[in-house]
């Protein structure tokens, strides 16, 4: 989606006037396919998947003019069809992980198996629901002493 010649992409900032800031806006427009015109990034011409690739690159796009200590973003993957969610996850990495970035957060309920992950990236997992442990019948050291058992037995 980011590479071929039938993407493209225009931003376009708008101000009405100078003092009515409730009427600023920023119109995007997309295309994905070769044969189609540019258009508006709404819910009436691209699909969620589609609207969710272009607000990431969006977004990764505003990170290079706009320094902050920390970003966190929230599901943005949902809707996205496997190969864009891969390719989108590879360029949020490619470009999170590079030297004096911002903190980056990436939530969501699931991702994809076998991403690539940078070496200087924290992969946390937080798993909830009805079949979990519960928290009062965690115990540490039976979680330690099973885990070098496993890597005793490899």
């Amino acid at each position: 989606f980011i590479t071929s010649g039938a993407c493209g992409s225009n931003c376009k900032f708008l101000p009405v006037l100078q003092e009515d800031y409730e009427k600023y806006g920023v119109r995007i427009k997309v295309k994905y396919r070769d044969a189609e015109q540019l258009r508006e990034l709404n819910m009436y011409h691209q699909s969620g998947g589609e609207r969710s690739v272009a607000t990431v690159l969006y977004l990764l796009a505003l990170q290079e003019l706009a320094k902050c200590p920390f970003r966190c973003v929230d599901e943005i993957n949902q809707g996205m069809d496997p190969v864009n969610e891969r390719k989108v996850f590879e360029l949020v990495v490619q470009t999170v992980c590079q030297k004096s970035r911002s903190q980056y957060f990436l939530l969501s309920p699931k991702l994809l198996p076998d991403m690539n992950y940078a070496g200087n990236m924290t992969y946390l997992c937080v798993y909830n629901g009805p079949h979990m442990l519960n928290h009062k019948d965690w115990d540490l050291k039976k979680f330690i002493q099973r885990r070098r058992k496993l890597e005793n037995d490899d």
